[in-house]
């Protein structure tokens, strides 16, 4: 790969990252708001978070393999 596109993907990471993270907030703010205490809703947040990631990770994989 050439570094064009090694920074492309980089760029890309951190930007679904970033949405992942928008996602686990909001993940957290509706435990909040449905009664959840703190402890419990930071764990559905990173839930959240997580599982987001998880799927951006195995879809960036797919497109990376058909693009390449």
């Amino acid at each position: 790969m050439s570094t064009q596109n090694l920074l492309t993907l980089l760029l890309t990471l951190v930007t679904l990252a970033a949405v992942s993270a928008i996602a686990g907030l909001i993940g957290y703010n509706v435990a909040r708001e449905g009664g959840a205490p703190v402890s419990s809703a930071i764990g559905r947040g990173s839930f959240v978070f997580f599982s987001v990631m998880t799927l951006f990770t195995a879809l960036l994989g797919v497109l990376l393999s058909v693009v390449t």
